[in-house]
């Protein structure tokens, strides 16, 4: 299953006293606060590369050209919801083979990479089946993932949780020592990151044609955790 890590670590400092003698010692505790949520991811992609080989560059770039852009023209005819095309990479190499002792030309090829972005993830499996169609033969980096705005509110979503949850720790803790709980005395925020699922596993083998029956794409949902210390 594919997960997203939400991470905040941070400490917080709740002001305390205890009774007992005229002037009340102040003190203090540190806690930890935790959220873990489950999240539907709201993003699918997947790069789709067109390529060519030739004896020479320019007809292999010519050909891998006139692939790319047909591969374009065909998904942007598609109704698959907000799909957004980007190139992903661009390479011309020769291809030498080793032969009788030395390295000999076999021609050169020619890579265009296009990557497809879609809130439809169930439609990812339409767009590899295009790709089919037109003769593209290899694909790469299909994943699900959380947009920088939704990731956002979850994660602003998640700090309230965690604090509230350090929050009630602290009261347990007081309360177990027959304290009073003050405010909140310091907040030291460790650091916070977002990590993406990696890709799923893609076999680089010629795809089915849109006649054949397209695959399915499903999102897992994934694990949003947030942890103040």
């Amino acid at each position: 299953m594919n997960t997203q890590m939400i991470l905040l670590s941070a400490m917080l400092w709740f002001g305390f006293s205890m009774s007992g003698s005229a002037l009340a010692l102040e003190r203090k505790v540190t806690v930890s606060g935790e959220c873990n949520l489950e999240i539907e991811p709201d993003r699918g992609s997947v790069i789709m590369v067109a390529d060519a080989q030739a004896p020479e560059a320019k007809t292999a770039i010519k050909r891998a050209i006139e692939l790319h852009e047909k591969l374009r023209a065909e998904l942007k005819k598609s109704k698959i919801k907000n799909l957004e095309l980007t190139q992903a990479e661009y390479t011309v190499q020769e291809v030498t083979a080793w032969e009788n002792n030395k390295s000999v030309s076999k021609g050169f090829q020619c890579r265009i990479g296009l990557r497809a972005v879609t809130t439809e993830i169930p439609a990812l499996g339409e767009v590899l089946a295009i790709a089919g169609e037109v003769g593209v033969r290899n694909s790469h980096s299909l994943q699900t993932y959380l947009s920088e705005g939704r990731a956002l509110d979850e994660k602003k979503n998640c700090l309230s949780i965690a604090a509230r949850n350090a929050r009630e720790k602290a009261l347990e803790l007081v309360k177990t020592l027959g304290s009073k709980l003050g405010s909140v005395i310091q907040i030291d925020e460790r650091g916070a990151s977002s990590r993406p699922p990696g890709p799923m596993m893609m076999e680089s083998a010629p795809m089915m044609a849109r006649s054949m029956a397209a695959p399915t794409i499903e999102a897992a949902k994934q694990n949003s955790i947030m942890r103040w210390m």
